[in-house]
């Protein structure tokens, strides 16, 4: 049982490496060497636990998606104004890409890389369902909520790629530019729920600063 747990344990402190890793240099500069190197264990240990660069690839992806999906998850309490279900998680979205750029990073990063990889497919689905999923339970279509959840990374892709660098400079650069596109995409659901709650897009995206 102990050596189950240690497993995992090792298992979870690969991927945060590999995360790193992608974060850093980009998809290409994945392998099961730089991973080991990252995390500080054996080549054999990163072989074991993901045989196939594929495999690891995968994993990754997973991983990253499991990281942001968890401080995503929770209802956000407008079932009865689809407009504010969106702004409140287009802030969250804000709020969890400035605590997590790393995975948001690595996420964009293997999420272009699918483009080549049709072994990415299913984890690239399975990423997108679990935000959408939280607008339909909101009582949003389906439609509307894959569309704004699409838009979303599309949003967060392009601002992180305009930033000069990854440091705070850069992280609130990249906060501003999806603040700014955001307001501009969504301010007409803001604007709608404005009216209905005293509120609006530009001030839910400033309580993450």
């Amino acid at each position: 049982m102990l050596g189950n747990v240690r497993g995992q344990q090792r298992r979870r402190a690969i991927l945060h490496a590999a995360i790193q890793v992608v974060a850093h240099g980009g998809a290409g500069s994945l392998t099961h060497r730089s991973t080991a190197a990252e995390a500080g264990v054996s080549l054999a240990s990163v072989t074991y636990h993901f045989p196939g660069i594929s495999d690891l690839r995968k994993a990754t992806l997973t991983h990253a998606a499991q990281v942001i999906g968890s401080e995503l998850a929770g209802t956000l309490g407008f079932r009865a104004d689809q407009s504010a279900a969106v702004d409140a998680l287009v802030a969250r979205w804000r709020a969890v890409g400035l605590q997590r750029r790393a995975e948001f990073v690595a996420i964009f990063t293997l999420l272009v890389e699918a483009l080549h990889d049709p072994d990415l497919h299913d984890e690239v689905d399975a990423l997108l369902a679990a935000p959408a999923a939280m607008l339909v339970a909101e009582g949003c279509p389906r439609d509307l909520a894959e569309g704004v959840v699409a838009a979303l990374v599309g949003l967060g892709l392009v601002s992180l790629a305009r930033s000069q660098n990854a440091d705070e400079v850069g992280a609130a650069a990249a906060a501003r530019r999806f603040d700014q596109s955001a307001i501009a995409l969504f301010g007409g659901l803001a604007a709608s729920s404005r009216q209905a709650h005293g509120t609006d897009l530009a001030n839910q995206l400033n309580e993450g600063e």
